[in-house]
């Protein structure tokens, strides 16, 4: 099964969740969409942060997150939001933590973490 996404809009943020197996060869594709999705929840929703709960199966190759992360702006990503990532897996922490250091250098505020309440207290701090 590709990637899906579920959403929920509490008062201060969007939690997402991205489900699902990446699918080879079509990572890059499959993850921009999903990307895309969630900036456009963000705009309709009104939210600026963003709870990213990542359950997904497969590898992510390095150069395609480069690709990701790099196309962000193309995205719908604005520099203005905020983005807690929980990682649901050691493969997809591996991952996560690459598109991580990408986004911070592109000015994205963006944070990964291993508990949903340590991204939380993040999210919500300042």
């Amino acid at each position: 099964m590709p990637l899906k996404l579920k959403y929920t809009s509490n008062r201060d943020y969007l939690k997402v969740e991205i489900l699902g197996k990446r699918t080879p060869g079509n990572e890059v594709a499959e993850s921009k969409e999903i990307w895309k999705e969630i900036s456009n929840l963000v705009n309709q929703e009104k939210k600026s942060r963003v709870l990213a709960m990542m359950k997904v199966d497969g590898r992510l190759p390095i150069n395609s997150a480069f690709e990701i992360a790099e196309s962000a702006k193309n995205l719908g990503w604005s520099q203005n939001y905020k983005l807690a990532v929980v990682a649901g897996s050691e493969a997809v922490l591996m991952n996560i933590r690459l598109s991580e250091m990408i986004m911070t250098n592109l000015g994205y505020e963006m944070k990964l973490f291993g508990s949903s309440r340590m991204a939380r207290k993040w999210l919500l701090s300042d």
